[in-house]
């Protein structure tokens, strides 16, 4: 049986109704890993967390709009687009649930800094007026991605899932960005400005978190082995 792999969604609540939904690039590049991918979305039922967390494998945490700084004891300084309460408390529950279970974790984007601030770490809330020197991260025209490269850190988990690709061109729509570490996390990977580009959990060594979103250049050869890489730590090979 290929491994269960679980996929959040983002949320927009417009008029009181609320809609989740997801780039299917996440789900193509699991299923082309060799895994089976279901999506969850953000509901807050009774069991509902502990009952997913029975069916899967493996947790992609996906990308999505800004986190209310409140979570990392701040107020808003700068524009945002914020995600609802709902999916950022649904998103920090499961990691936590997740980890507890000791299963895979791949956090993408607005997932990685998810897990920042699980672990007490605060974000910089915008990168081309809080980080000196700053390249572009998110793209000068929506929905265009940026792109540069990054540097893995040699013996880390993404060096060994990479594997020893330590050096590639990747895809990034991101404006804010992991500015002080949560407990136990390591940064494990830097674009050339040095924003962090990625994190790995002491405590959890099947965590990984990357800030670019590989789902956008699944035909690289980076994504791939991520993938590939991810879907095998989820059926413990």
């Amino acid at each position: 049986m290929k491994p269960r792999i679980a996929i959040t969604l983002e949320l927009s609540i417009k008029n009181g109704r609320a809609l989740s939904f997801l780039d299917l690039a996440y789900a193509q590049c699991v299923e082309e890993a060799g895994g089976m991918p279901f999506h969850l979305p953000p509901l807050s039922s009774p069991g509902f967390i502990p009952e997913a967390l029975a069916m899967m494998d493996g947790l992609v945490l996906s990308g999505g709009a800004d986190i209310h700084p409140s979570y990392y004891r701040e107020e808003i300084s700068s524009p945002a687009v914020l995600s609802p309460d709902q999916r950022t408390a649904f998103d920090l529950a499961l990691l936590r649930g997740a980890m507890k279970a000791n299963k895979s974790i791949l956090a993408i984007c607005h997932g990685m800094q998810i897990v920042n601030i699980a672990q007490g770490g605060t974000l910089y809330q915008d990168i081309p007026t809080q980080v000196p020197g700053a390249i572009e991260h998110r793209g000068k025209k929506d929905p265009t991605p940026a792109s540069h490269g990054v540097t893995v850190e040699d013996g880390s988990k993404l060096a060994q899932m990479m594997g020893g690709m330590l050096q590639f061109e990747i895809c990034s729509t991101h404006h804010q960005a992991v500015k002080s570490l949560g407990r136990n996390l390591r940064v494990i990977a830097r674009a050339p400005d040095g924003v962090v580009e990625g994190i790995e959990l002491s405590d959890h060594p099947k965590l990984v978190g990357v800030q670019w979103h590989p789902e956008k250049s699944p035909e690289s050869e980076a994504t791939r082995r991520l993938f590939r890489a991810f879907v095998e730590s989820s059926c413990g090979r």
